[in-house]
Parts: structure tokens; C-alpha cells; sequence
């Protein structure tokens, strides 16, 4: 029966067993659209482990570009189609799959890791290691690459997955695996993403997938999944951004960046019973962030502490630089020594990139944390939460809060306003970030501040939990 299953896919997944407690088949639950996907490049993946079993070699079909939403079993379906082929090819194969980060590469290993583990029976000669998945009979071999550009060059593979292509951000290494990929006649190349933003790179190499004849193009359009519940994709389009639901789950190419937030949901975040607090009460534990910035941008200290299932803000200080007078970092360090006497039991939530100085030289004395922001994913982070706390108003705030004076800036301008002026960016790579038009007058400090403060305070509350919708059908 091994041998049979072995001759070609369609019967490796009619055996093939998802993991978890069913005992079907992995066939007897795919969807409409994941059969048509499987059936197109079924004939590859068995010429590639059988070469003397397919004839009509025209008609093979080795090239695939497959975009669907979020959720979709993108990743649990490549790698039953990747366990298939190491499985049952008689020679030695080489694969790679290629993907935008290591922790976007490890999703494959690990679907994989998953489906050998569940089918043991028929895929017993697979071994998974940290970085490779390798059959010990034969030889063939499945490696998984990141953005080692350098190393890819030099690559002579059997087939090549790109996943995720939409968040890559640079596109060396495309251009590297797709020429690897011409160097074998019978090398089949499948890429699998999301929809995308922009224009760029990515656009160019959808479009042109989508035009050639040689390529296999499929393209679902919105949400089809039915183990996605429909309050669940309800809440989703409830607390994205309209062009992040769109892109994510309705699988929609966006071209441009959305605003992110309406002045209704903001100014309902306001409370006028709260006011700016002077001192703080005992047993309470408030939470402390910094933005700084010397020269062009304000810097920005809030207070934040948990009501209930409520954070509320109980102060926000704001100083803006001038020309000739920039903000000292020295502001910083007496913020803090004020803060801390006046709120007992606080903690300081600090970048360790930003205000390193003022950490090595507080730390002895004030509670002051590091708070490893992390760049890309820190920032999608922030606006994410950011965003639904706001939309959800488990945020208050003071009227005014965040104010600038008169002597500083005319006009209102608070957190309020800078809220409902802010940018929503989406980079290549599918994360978000706020920001704000660069014309000397709006800012996105008081908003950044905010949204660190919150990160720092959902890190102290169970209830801060983030939906997430596993890969497997």
C-alpha cells in the first residue's frame, strides 16, 4: 500500500492524515479551491520523484504562483506536496524554501515536522532537523533559507518554494532562486503569498505570473475557509484598518496606505471625570513610557495604570524642541526621578536603543525596565494595539491630554488631534506602522508613547491575549 501511495499524490493524500485526533484523510477535507491548486501541479511533483512515469511532458506544469488570504492553509498545503515529494522520489533530491525571515521559514519546518510525525507509517524515513528536512534512504533533502543572498547563487535545486513572497523586501533573493530555479529543466518553482502593497517588485512578479502561459496563477478572493468562524473574521474586520482586512483576509492587492483612525472612535476614548494626576495611590501599579527625541520631534512621557479592564491615562507630559533650543536628555532623568516620587510602585518601560545612557545610569536606583522594541515587528505591534484598544475604548484619557501650550505651538494640539492625523504605512513585508506628514507641525510622539505604554501594560494583563488563526485546514 506504501508503494502505491507513493506513485502519485493524489493517493499519497488520500492516506495522508492531518495531526491532531481526527482519523480522515487529508483529501476527504480539502476544499474546492486547495483540490484545484493540488491537481495543477500534481505532474510535477510526480515527474520530479517518478521521471520515467509521466509521458506527455508539454503539459507539466512546473511553475505556480498561489495567493490567498490570511489562514488558508497556504503553508499546511505546501508542505504536504513538499513531505509527498521527499517521500517518494528514488533519487536524491535538493529543495530549498525560501521565505522573508527565519521565523517565516520555520512555519514550513514545522507543518512539515507536524505531517511526518502524525504519518509515520508511510513517511518513516524522513528525518527532521533544526534546519533541513532529509530523507536518510535516498538523500533528498529540503533546506530552509531566510535572506542569505549570498549563499543562494550558488544553489543548483530540484524545486524552490518562495513563501510569502509579498513580505520580502528586497528582491536579491528572488532573483537568485528564480535563476537557480531555469539551471534544471524539471525544477518546479511554486511561490505562495498574500496579497500584497505597492506597486513595486512584487506587483511586477505577480503580474507577470498571471500573464505567462508556462505559469499556473491562482488568485482566491476573499475569505472561503470554512474553519474560520464568521465572528471571528467579523471581529478582524471590526479592529484592522479597511486596507489591511482587505489585503489580509479578502485578498486584495493594495496600492496605497489608509488613514487610521476616525475622530469618533478617538474622541469617545476621552473621559472629562479624569484629570491629570499629580500623585498616584498605593497598591495601584502604574506604568511608565518615554519617546525622546532631541531636535525635531517632541518628547513625550506618559503614565498609564489598569482600571478594571480599562487602562487609563493619568498623565501625559510633552516638551517641544525649538530651533534654538533642543530638549536635553537631562528632562528625561528628572521626569523619571519626578515620576517616581510621586507614583509609588511604578515601573519604567525604556527602549534600551533609544535612552541606553539614561538606563545604565538609572537602573541602579529606579525600576526602570528595557523594553526591546524590535523594529518592524515592535511597530506593528504598537499600531495594532494601539488601534483596538482605541476602537474598542478599553483606553481613557483626560480632556486635553497631551496638550501643548499656547507658548509652545498655537491651536489645539494634543493627543487627539495627532491621533486623527496620523498615516497608516503597510511595508512590503505586510506590517504596519503609524506615522505622520512630515511638515514641521504634526507629530506621532504623543501616539507612539501611548502605544508603548499599552504594550507594556497588556504584558501585565492575561486578558491581553492576540487572536490567532493556525495554518492547518
Amino acid at each position: 500500500m506504501r508503494r502505491d501511495a507513493l506513485s502519485r499524490p493524489d493517493r499519497f493524500r488520500h492516506l495522508m492524515q492531518l495531526p491532531g485526533p481526527s482519523t480522515a484523510s487529508i483529501a476527504s477535507l480539502l476544499t474546492d479551491w486547495q483540490a484545484a491548486d493540488f491537481s495543477a501541479l500534481d505532474a510535477g511533483w510526480q515527474q520530479l520523484a517518478h521521471p520515467a512515469s509521466t509521458t506527455d511532458e508539454p503539459s507539466i506544469i512546473r511553475r505556480a504562483y498561489l495567493e490567498r488570504p490570511r489562514g488558508h492553509s497556504k503553508t499546511s498545503d505546501m508542505a504536504l506536496q513538499l513531505v509527498y515529494v521527499l517521500t517518494a522520489a528514488k533519487q536524491a533530491l535538493r529543495g530549498v524554501a525560501a521565505a522573508a525571515d527565519r521565523e517565516q521559514a520555520a512555519l514550513i519546518h514545522q507543518a512539515m515536522a507536524k505531517l511526518i510525525e502524525a504519518n509515520r507509517g508511510l513517511c518513516s524515513t524522513l528525518a527532521v532537523t533544526q534546519k533541513a528536512i532529509t530523507n536518510r534512504k535516498t538523500g533528498s533533502r529540503l533546506e530552509l533559507i531566510s535572506s542569505d543572498v549570498a549563499s543562494s547563487w550558488g544553489l543548483l535545486p530540484d524545486f524552490v518554494i518562495c513563501d510569502e513572497l509579498c513580505h520580502w523586501t528586497q528582491p536579491d533573493l528572488w532573483y537568485s532562486l528564480l535563476s537557480s530555479a531555469a539551471k534544471r529543466p524539471d525544477c518546479v518553482l511554486v511561490v505562495m503569498t498574500n496579497a500584497g502593497v505597492g506597486q513595486g517588485w512584487q506587483w511586477e512578479v505577480r503580474e507577470a505570473a498571471r500573464q505567462d502561459p508556462q505559469w499556473y496563477f491562482s488568485s482566491l478572493k476573499g475569505c472561503h475557509a470554512p474553519w474560520i468562524s464568521a465572528d471571528s473574521l467579523a471581529e478582524q474586520q471590526r479592529l484592522l484598518p479597511a486596507t489591511v482586512y482587505a489585503r489580509l483576509w479578502q485578498n486584495e492587492w493594495q496600492h496605497s496606505a489608509g488613514d487610521f483612525l476616525p475622530m469618533a472612535a478617538i474622541e469617545a476614548c476621552r473621559d472629562s471625570s479624569l484629570a491629570p494626576k499629580e500623585r498616584g495611590e498605593r497598591g495601584v501599579q502604574y506604568i511608565a513610557a518615554i519617546d525622546y527625541a532631541e531636535k525635531h520631534d517632541l518628547t513625550v512621557g506618559v503614565v498609564v495604570h489598569w482600571n478594571g479592564n480599562l487602562i487609563e491615562v493619568d498623565r501625559m507630559d510633552v516638551v517641544c524642541p525649538s530651533p534654538e533650543q533642543h530638549t536635553p536628555v537631562s528632562w528625561v532623568e528628572n521626569w523619571l526621578d519626578r515620576m517616581a516620587r510621586s507614583f509609588p510602585g511604578i515601573r519604567f518601560m525604556i527602549d534600551e536603543y533609544q535612552l541606553v545612557g539614561v538606563i545604565q545610569r538609572l537602573e541602579h536606583r529606579l525600576p526602570i525596565e528595557r523594553f526591546a522594541f524590535g523594529a518592524g515587528k515592535g511597530n506593528h505591534e504598537l499600531a495594532m494595539l494601539l488601534r483596538q484598544m482605541i476602537l474598542e475604548r478599553r483606553v481613557a484619557w483626560y480632556p486635553d491630554c497631551g496638550a501643548l501650550t499656547d507658548s509652545q505651538l498655537a491651536g489645539r494640539d494634543d493627543l487627539e488631534t495627532e491621533l486623527a492625523a496620523l498615516i497608516l504605512r503597510q511595508s512590503a513585508a505586510g506590517r504596519i506602522r503609524i506615522d505622520h506628514l512630515s511638515d514641521g507641525i504634526h507629530h506621532d510622539d504623543r501616539s507612539f508613547a501611548l502605544g508603548a505604554a499599552l504594550l507594556a501594560a497588556m504584558k501585565l494583563e492575561p486578558s491581553g491575549d492576540w487572536m490567532i488563526v493556525e495554518d492547518w485546514a
